[in-house]
């Protein structure tokens, strides 16, 4: 059995290993890495860079490379199926753990651009309220700053530089950062595009939704504690008081039995 297995599983880990060979060119150059990258964007989000995906997709590789290689070797060795079994098991395992890590970070990132957005608010409110256009008051927190949300600001920038609208580049934002106080944010700057009402009196009101949001959240954290204080109440603080408490008595209680 191993003497057709491991005949195959040299030939698998030689195919991945020719279609990463270009990573030294630092650009796609096959069909594989111009197809795989974007299939790790769709599975991460949208609002992942390209760069990134195709980074994820050639660790993916190099890893499923190195276990392919590890579980030949160990086939050759033992001879034993069920070493091939637990060998791709592993292989998939090893190919899926860059992608949960990317979406652990994507998760990370759209969370620090919600957080990001409630700050940004009140100074957005001020510049227009000031006279400044939305564009100009984006363009300077931009500027000042290097984060996912002024990040995220600057493409929306960049959308609306090459020709697109307002409402789509607001839209564009939403669809790469899907998360409740953004798409909240973009709604109201995409139907007061719509409506022409007043942009700072819009602004005003989300400042002021997405601060009640944030300590509604907080708040709601907070009453968690309780729940969760119970496990290590119960079995390491209880535990220890009893020892201290009523472990003097016990000895007492022994010494003085006859």
């Amino acid at each position: 059995m191993s003497a057709l297995v491991t005949p195959l599983l040299f030939g698998s880990a030689s195919a991945i290993l020719a279609a990463t060979l270009p990573w030294s060119r630092g650009r796609v150059t096959s069909r594989n890495e111009s197809t795989a990258p974007r299939r790790v964007q769709r599975s991460l989000g949208p609002g992942v860079p390209l760069e990134e995906a195709l980074r994820i997709s050639r660790l993916q590789n190099l890893l499923l490379v190195l276990v392919i290689l590890a579980v030949s070797v160990l086939a050759v060795s033992s001879r034993s199926v069920s070493t091939v079994v637990v060998g791709a098991i592993a292989a998939f395992s090893v190919w899926r753990l860059p992608l949960l890590f990317g979406q652990l970070k994507e998760r990370e990132r759209q969370r620090a651009v919600d957080v990001e957005l409630v700050d940004a608010l009140g100074e957005m409110v001020m510049g227009v309220e000031a006279g400044l256009t939305l564009e100009a008051v984006v363009h300077r927190y931009t500027s000042s700053r290097d984060t996912g949300l002024s990040r995220e600001f600057a493409h929306v920038l960049e959308r609306i530089r090459v020709g697109d609208s307002r409402d789509e580049a607001f839209g564009s934002l939403a669809e790469r950062t899907p998360t409740p106080g953004v798409r909240t944010f973009t709604s109201a700057v995409r139907q007061n595009q719509r409506l022409g009402t007043p942009l700072g009196a819009t602004l005003r009101q989300q400042a002021e939704t997405a601060r009640r949001r944030r300590r509604q959240l907080v708040e709601e954290r907070a009453a968690r504690i309780s729940m969760k204080m119970i496990f290590p109440t119960v079995f390491c603080i209880l535990p220890a008081l009893l020892v201290v408490i009523v472990g003097p008595s016990v000895i007492r209680l022994i010494e003085a039995l006859p």
